[in-house]
């Protein structure tokens, strides 16, 4: 067997759990919040002005969704990060998507406003 323990809810409170990036003072889980909003942002505006530009090109569209199901995925990851049931390895992986999401919206929102 392995020495695998998923973090119980009721055993633990929040207090307690690993923050993502950094300690777990509510200062930290505050930054770690905003960046949570900061991308949310980012990625519902990138699918409203695809929706807007898709008069332009089905393209728009297609890549508005494609952000959206990146976007997804990278909820998954957090959330199987808070029930604790990712490796603590994973939180630099996360960190990379999160910015590289982040920078494919940019990106995504100067193509469709060319």
């Amino acid at each position: 067997m392995s020495s695998y323990q998923p973090i119980d809810n009721d055993s633990q409170s929040w207090s307690s759990h690993d923050v993502l990036f950094g300690g777990s003072t509510d200062q930290e889980r505050m930054i770690e919040q905003g960046a949570g909003i900061t991308v949310l942002v980012f990625v519902s505006l990138t699918l409203l002005f695809s929706i807007i530009n898709t008069h332009k090109s089905g393209a728009h569209f297609m890549l508005g969704l494609i952000i959206t199901g990146f976007a997804l995925c990278l909820g998954h990851l957090l959330r199987a990060w808070r029930n604790g049931d990712l490796d603590p390895k994973f939180k630099y992986f996360i960190l990379t998507q999160t910015v590289l999401l982040t920078l494919l919206c940019i990106i995504a929102n100067i193509y469709f406003w060319q």
